[in-house]
């Protein structure tokens, strides 16, 4: 039985991403195809566009064996569009699911392929730096009476993230209310080990950290969900 504790690593998600098609432009010619697990890619010609997986893309460019064309969901005016709707609404937008991880490998492999490279790579802080607020604030809600959490539109890397901490949290929250037993609380990557006194009912649960050990991989997206974030939801 899957176990909805067991999340994936920022690493394991752009591996995942590595699967999303792309274009590219070839500056090679090669009159067969390529032939992979998940499908076959070719005949490539110079200068005719042809669709192919992330990785392959990426190792292409790597060579300087084509260029790549950026999706149009990282174009300024598409960024700029989706920041403005995320300020005016509560809910999330709705995003490539691998928004953050294919962004990140385009940025650190094909930057010179991305029109007004800063300014893209800046809005796309903005819109992940609004997303994660709103995604704390959604937490908020949770009770003692809370048995789901429903929050739509995430991406793949932010449910990850959010995952264990809200499996925690709801387990953790039942315990104190229907058992009074120690319970343990996840930091997230990067955070020192802290303790937390509760008090149930004159009794006294001590709470002791969990330090999850996580890749330093997407290291603005990981400190957005600070061990300060959470001390907050508990108060």
């Amino acid at each position: 039985m899957y176990n909805l504790q067991n999340n994936f690593n920022p690493q394991e998600t752009e591996f995942l991403s590595g699967d999303e098609l792309i274009k590219i432009i070839p500056n090679f010619t090669l009159n067969q195809k390529l032939v992979f697990l998940n499908g076959e890619y070719g005949p490539f010609q110079p200068s005719i566009p042809i669709e192919v997986p992330l990785w392959l893309a990426l190792t292409l460019r790597r060579q300087e064996k084509c260029q790549i064309t950026i999706p149009v969901w990282l174009s300024v005016e598409f960024l700029q569009d989706i920041l403005k709707e995320e300020k005016s609404r509560k809910k999330l937008s709705k995003l490539h699911p691998y928004f953050s991880e294919i962004s990140a490998q385009l940025f650190e492999h094909a930057p010179n392929d991305i029109n007004d490279f800063e300014k893209v790579r800046t809005l796309v802080e903005d819109v992940w730096n609004i997303r994660a607020s709103k995604i704390r604030e959604g937490i908020k809600d949770i009770t003692n009476t809370t048995y789901c959490l429903s929050i739509s539109d995430l991406t793949v890397m932010e449910r990850e993230l959010l995952k264990p901490y809200a499996t925690s949290a709801l387990k953790n929250i039942w315990l104190i209310f229907n058992s009074g037993k120690p319970i343990k609380r996840p930091n997230f990557p990067n955070q020192p080990e802290t303790t937390t006194n509760t008090t149930t009912n004159t009794n006294t649960i001590q709470e002791e950290s969990l330090i999850e050990k996580e890749p330093e991989t997407t290291k603005r997206t990981l400190r957005k969900f600070t061990t300060e974030d959470m001390e907050t939801e508990q108060n």
